[in-house]
Formats: C-alpha cells, sequence, structure tokens
C-alpha cells in the first residue's frame, strides 16, 4: 500500500524522513505533492520518493493519505481530492490543528475515511507523540495500519477526540516547554562556569535519561521525584525552590493557556 502526502512543510517532511528511517515504507512506495514545486523537487532529490503532478493524483494512488495543511486550507484542498480518495477507498489522515472530526466530514464527506492526528515535530528525530481518533467509516483493520506509521516514527495512543485539545498541550505544544526549560538549565551551567556547548549537553542527556525512565520504571512521577532527594541534600533544596517559586502552577497554567486557545480555535472554524 503506497503512502501519500500532500504538503510537505515541516511536520509532513519530519513524519515522511522518520518513515523511511524506521524502514516502515521504501521511497518507492510514497508520492508527495506541494503546490511548492522547489520544495518537493528538494524532498525528491534528497529521498527519493515520487513526485505527483496534482493533489488528486497522490489520493488515486495511495491507500493512506496524510494532508499536512493548515486548517484554513483545508475545505480547498479537500474539494481537490475528495472523488478521487472515495473512489481508490483510501484513509485520509489530517493533521490539522483545532478541525475536528466534523469539519473534516462536512469537507470531505461522511462517507470519507477519515483520521485525525496530532503529533509533535520530535517526528524529526523519530520520537513523536502522536494521538489518533477516526470517524465511524474508517475500519479497525485501516485504522491499525494508520496507527502502525505513526508508531515508525514515535509512539502514538488512541484517545476520544474530546480529549484532543489536553493532548496538544501536554505533548504537541509541550516540546517548546522542554525546550524553553533545556534553556534555562543551560544558562544556569554558564552562569556557574560550564561552557555552553557542555552545559546544554548536560541538559539535554539529563532530559533524555528521566524521560526514557519515566517510560521504562513504571513508577508514578512524584516516586521518581522523592528516588532523587535524599533527606537534607541538595536536590530537596532545588525541588523546594521551584515549588516555592510556583514551577507547578506555572506549568499548569500554560497547559491551560493552550488547551484554551485550541479550543476557541476549533469554534472559530
Amino acid at each position: 500500500m503506497k503512502l501519500g502526502f500532500i504538503g510537505t512543510g515541516n511536520l509532513a517532511s519530519a513524519i515522511l524522513n522518520g518513515v523511511l528511517a524506521a524502514g516502515a515504507k521504501t521511497p518507492g512506495e510514497i508520492v508527495v505533492f506541494d503546490r511548492d514545486t522547489d520544495k518537493t523537487a528538494a524532498l525528491a532529490a534528497q529521498t527519493g520518493v515520487a513526485v505527483a503532478p496534482c493533489a488528486a493524483d497522490v489520493a488515486a494512488a495511495c491507500g493512506i493519505l496524510f494532508v499536512a495543511v493548515k486548517p484554513k486550507d483545508v475545505a480547498a484542498v479537500a474539494a481537490e481530492i475528495r472523488a478521487a480518495a472515495l473512489q481508490n477507498g483510501a484513509v485520509v489522515v489530517s493533521t490539522a490543528a483545532g478541525t475536528p472530526l466534523s469539519a473534516l466530514e462536512a469537507a470531505y464527506g461522511a462517507n470519507c475515511k477519515l483520521v485525525r492526528i496530532m503529533p509533535n515535530v520530535n517526528a524529526a528525530v523519530g520520537q513523536s507523540m502522536t494521538a489518533l481518533c477516526r470517524n465511524a467509516t474508517v475500519s479497525d483493520a485501516e485504522f491499525d495500519a494508520v496507527c502502525a506509521i505513526c508508531d515508525a516514527f514515535g509512539r502514538s495512543i488512541r484517545l476520544p477526540e474530546a480529549q484532543f485539545s489536553v493532548f496538544t498541550a501536554v505533548a504537541g505544544s509541550a516540546p517548546a516547554f522542554a525546550y524553553l526549560f533545556a534553556d534555562a538549565l543551560t544558562n544556569a551551567g554558564i552562569r556557574g562556569g560550564m561552557t555552553a556547548a557542555d552545559a546544554q549537553l548536560a541538559a539535554a542527556q539529563m532530559l533524555l535519561g528521566s524521560a526514557q525512565m519515566l517510560l521504562e520504571s513504571g513508577k508514578p512521577v512524584s516516586d521518581l521525584v522523592r528516588s532523587v532527594c535524599s533527606p537534607g541534600g541538595t536536590t530537596i533544596e532545588g525541588v523546594c525552590s521551584l515549588k516555592a517559586d510556583g514551577f507547578e502552577g506555572a506549568v499548569i497554567r500554560a497547559i491551560d493557556a493552550t488547551v484554551a486557545r485550541d479550543r476557541a480555535m476549533t469554534k472559530e472554524r
């Protein structure tokens, strides 16, 4: 089954490269289209994927079709490809933020196979966290196939669509929060006499190892925090300082603000 991409921006290119790096698809099994022909030419030269002359040709050739366009362009792209997608029985996978299945069905028709996903930028290094939901037209086998593609560039989770706004904040937007934390750690290291490169490396490896520990230990986060804090030691002083300065509250408020904006975008459609 061929895999198609309509739109080859940063997110779509990250997904495509993740799929290729994982060996989930070969370049010969991927077809792309973008109105920016220079962009698709460069992508084809880099990866060996095929370039279609129009969006409808991608929909006609591919069983799974990632549509990675801005929310404002969803309806226009749907008008171009829905006939070919329906005739081919393609599963249309939308990455558009703030665009629920109801809006996708209004654009494509309820009889079109539609999956909504929310990946994050870490797809570029094969470590995205991606949420998925589907409409009633998508079969279990087809949904499994889309989930398998998403697992090729990270991890996936099947969620009720009602939880997508919260997921968007916790996993889709939060890489920016993690990078902000890493930047603060780097600056603190520099202030203490480390070089910028050494401080950034130390912060990055710490975050990577901590994430791996969180995934593999199976322990509650609170237990992991306490496991690093020796009685009367240095770490507990830092933890208490963060709590006193409202660290946890600031994170929760950032998530709340992100959720509110995502829900507002959905209502604006």
